[in-house]
C-alpha cells in the first residue's frame, strides 16, 4: 500500500481477517475517520491496536499481485440512537409477585426475637426446677417437723388429759375439804 492509497475499511478488516464491527469501534475510540477510507498512518496504528505486524511494502505489492483487492465500498455509519435512561420492567411480565422489600433484615430481627423468646423459656425452666427444688425441701422439712409436731400433740394429749383428771379429782378433794371445815363453823350472824 502506497503513503498516498486508501482503503477501505471493509478491505482493510478482510485482508487482515478481523471483524469490522470491532475495527469499527476501535476506530471510534481512537477518532480515525473510515467514511473515506483508511490511510496507511490509520492502518498502521489500527494493526498495533490489534497486534498485528505491518506487511512490508514489498510483501503487500506481491500479495496484490497475486490476490485482487475488491473494495466494497464505504459503509454508511448511522449516529447511534438515543435510548431511554429508566426502564420499567412491568410491561414484560403477566404477573405479579408479592414480596418483602428486606427480607434479610426481616429474618434478621425474626432470629433476634426467637433467640430473646428461647432465652427467656430457658430461664423459665430454670426458675420453674429451681421453686420444685425449693418446694420439695421445704416439704421435706416440715414433714420432719409435722411428725414431730404430731408425735409431741399426742403426747400433750394424753398429758394434759392426766393433768386435767388430776386436777378434776385434786378440786373435788379440796371441795370436800373445804365442805367438812365449812360444817364445822358456826353460821355468821344474820345468816339464816
Amino acid at each position: 500500500m502506497s503513503n498516498s492509497e486508501t482503503v477501505s475499511l471493509s478491505s482493510f478488516c478482510r485482508h487482515h481477517n478481523l471483524p469490522k464491527s470491532s475495527v469499527f469501534d476501535r476506530c471510534l475510540a481512537l477518532g480515525i475517520p473510515t467514511s473515506e477510507g483508511l490511510n496507511p498512518a490509520s492502518c498502521d496504528l489500527l494493526l498495533s491496536e490489534f497486534h498485528i505486524s505491518p506487511v512490508s511494502a514489498g510483501k503487500e505489492q506481491a500479495a496484490t499481485s497475486v490476490q485482487a483487492d475488491v473494495d466494497y465500498g464505504t459503509a454508511i455509519v448511522l449516529a447511534a440512537p438515543s435510548l431511554p435512561q429508566t426502564y420499567c420492567l412491568e410491561g414484560l411480565r403477566n404477573s405479579e409477585g408479592l414480596g418483602f422489600e428486606d427480607p434479610l433484615a426481616i429474618a434478621a430481627q425474626f432470629l433476634a426475637n426467637a433467640s430473646s423468646v428461647q432465652l427467656a423459656m430457658q430461664q423459665d425452666i430454670v426458675q420453674r426446677q429451681q421453686r420444685l427444688a425449693d418446694t420439695q425441701r421445704a416439704k421435706q422439712q416440715i414433714a420432719a417437723q409435722a411428725q414431730a409436731l404430731q408425735l409431741e400433740a399426742a403426747i400433750y394429749k394424753m398429758q394434759s388429759q392426766g393433768l386435767d383428771t388430776a386436777l378434776s379429782s385434786e378440786s373435788a378433794q379440796l371441795t370436800e375439804q373445804l365442805q367438812q371445815l365449812n360444817s364445822m363453823g358456826k353460821p355468821a350472824p344474820g345468816a339464816g
